[in-house]
């Protein structure tokens, strides 16, 4: 049924990532699907470069590339049919780029109870939601 499933994970956020990332595995394994999984870092302001310690960058690179495949290693799949991308951009932005690239079929994306705060200012997966054009699987904890 499914060729290709997206993943967003956010490092900053295990317990959604790892809710999303278990629907994925199942559905990967039991479809034949390749998985991707994808992290997008933060675009930082320039302004701010010179706060950052020297080699952040290429550290938070590192831990980040490092996390995604400690996760890709968790669904057990065989290495052909998963990679990990890292981007950098909007979150939305970047997986509705990456799913038109890929040929995504799914989008699968944890995502905690609505607040008052994202009902007025947004989500990532709201606006993923709204704007993919292929189905979107939104994963909730089971303890929330």
């Amino acid at each position: 049924m499914y060729r290709n499933i997206l993943v967003p994970l956010d490092v900053s956020d295990p317990q959604n990532a790892d809710a999303a990332l278990s629907h994925a595995a199942f559905l990967a394994r039991a479809s034949g699907a390749m998985l991707h999984l994808l992290h997008v870092r933060m675009q930082l302001p320039k302004t701010y470069a010179r706060y950052l310690p020297e080699g952040w960058d290429a550290e938070d690179t590192s831990e980040c590339r490092d996390w995604l495949n400690s996760r890709r290693e968790q669904v057990n799949l065989p290495q052909d049919r998963s990679t990990v991308h890292l981007r950098r951009g909007s979150v939305s932005g970047e997986t509705l780029s990456l799913a038109v690239r890929i040929a995504a079929d799914l989008i699968i994306i944890g995502s905690h109870m609505p607040s008052m705060s994202t009902r007025i200012l947004g989500s990532n997966a709201t606006a993923i939601v709204r704007d993919a054009q292929v189905s979107v699987l939104v994963v909730r904890c089971a303890d929330e």
